[in-house]
């Protein structure tokens, strides 16, 4: 069902005869309006998956498997969200238990895996609700005759549509991407890195994993530049390379002094789009400052910081174009959290070498040693192979 439909209330009169149709047509009714309500305060950036009461019921659990008939089976153990049109979306039982199978045949795949050697495809896993073709549920009541099952709920479908000719306009009103499956030669697989859409931050495990790890990044990087400024003040450092070092600290600063705390009282609950840009906020106020440098001091700036850091000039300035010049999908988050991770564990890396230095500005010829040094456990150096934000 991807076309809205408008229901209308039933006109009640005094001594008309009326039938479970007419409280059918008026429960429409009702669902269309309340869906119409909740539309008002939607727009493309802050629908899907809900804030849940717990982590682990954060984000929608689905299980995928395929058969060589190409078709996917679909699982869903539990998915509470809202449509971009405004419709709820709840599954708090899983749905093999329900015997409510949810399957769909690959698009454009009429051939066996076997023969699809070097071809590569992927889709969206999208979960369409139906509000308005109910689905009888409940347990029967024994001491009712005829038994009947009690309720009902929405019928669900599954979709798989192309990621490529799948964008927010193409979505109807009652479809949710849930997922986002990999179709590689003669395997099917689940994109596990996949983060759905999502009304708020809270609404999705991973998305909270990154909100825990920017507030350690913010807090981070607001100690090392305030280390870094200190240090040069106070030994007066004077040389070519402190200076922009100290603007770019300093500039760094004036825009955490508002976005930390942001951070931590509004982005947990507000849409994702409102982290990813604080970040990438965070990443053109450096590209700012760093090009405010040209010519040969830009370039033993980089040099000086892939001398101490082991990080390539291309490395960083790559990292913060990506994100400065990043444009949000809702459809598809991780795209977003992924320039994220790669532009904050750089950029961290970078100050907390320069806050271990004893002086800033001075190359390793000159004799200058690192003061601290960070010892990492065997346990840690470990975790920090993972992708991950809490990694670092």
């Amino acid at each position: 069902m991807s076309t809205q439909k408008e229901y209308m209330p039933v006109n009640w009169v005094d001594g008309m005869k009326i039938n479970k149709n007419h409280f059918i047509e008026q429960q429409h009714a009702t669902t269309f309006q309340q869906a119409l309500g909740n539309s008002g305060f939607l727009n493309n950036h802050n629908y899907g998956l809900l804030p849940a009461d717990t982590i682990r019921q954060a984000g929608a659990g689905i299980w995928l498997n395929a058969d060589n008939q190409q078709y996917i089976q679909l699982r869903v153990t539990s998915c509470r969200a809202i449509t971009r049109g405004g419709y709820s979306i709840v599954i708090e039982n899983d749905t093999a238990l329900e015997n409510s199978g949810l399957a769909a045949r690959i698009p454009g795949l009429s051939v066996p895996f076997a023969e699809l050697a070097g071809k590569q495809q992927q889709y969206y896993v999208v979960l369409s609700v139906n509000p308005y073709e109910r689905v009888a549920s409940g347990a029967a009541n024994p001491d009712e005759v005829p038994a009947r099952l009690p309720y009902t709920t929405p019928s669900y479908a599954l979709l798989l549509l192309p990621v490529e000719e799948t964008t927010i306009h193409t979505l109807g009103h009652f479809q949710l991407p849930v997922g986002k499956v990999n179709v590689a030669e003669q395997r099917v697989m689940l994109d596990e890195y996949y983060i759905p859409p999502a009304a708020a931050t809270a609404g999705h495990a991973a998305l909270l994993e990154v909100h825990a790890g920017l507030e350690q990044f913010f807090g981070r990087m607001e100690l090392n530049a305030v280390q870094i400024i200190q240090k040069i003040l106070q030994k007066k450092q004077q040389n070519d390379l402190s200076e922009p070092v100290q603007r770019l600290c300093e500039g760094l600063l004036n825009y955490l002094s508002v976005e930390y705390t942001r951070l931590r009282l509004v982005y947990l609950y507000a849409p994702p789009v409102e982290m990813i840009s604080s970040v990438a906020g965070f990443a053109r106020v450096s590209k700012n400052i760093l090009d405010w440098y040209t010519g040969t001091l830009r370039e033993e700036l980089f040099n000086y910081f892939s001398e101490w850091c082991g990080i390539k000039q291309t490395e960083l300035e790559n990292s913060i174009t990506d994100l400065c010049n990043y444009k949000y999908n809702h459809l598809d988050i991780y795209e977003g959290v992924d320039k994220v991770l790669t532009f904050t564990t750089l950029l961290l890396k970078l100050f907390n070498s320069l806050a271990a230095l004893d002086y800033i500005g001075k190359k390793k010829e000159a004799g200058i040693f690192v003061k601290e040094q960070l010892v990492v456990p065997e346990e840690e150096a470990q975790q920090r192979k993972r992708r991950s934000f809490l990694a670092d």
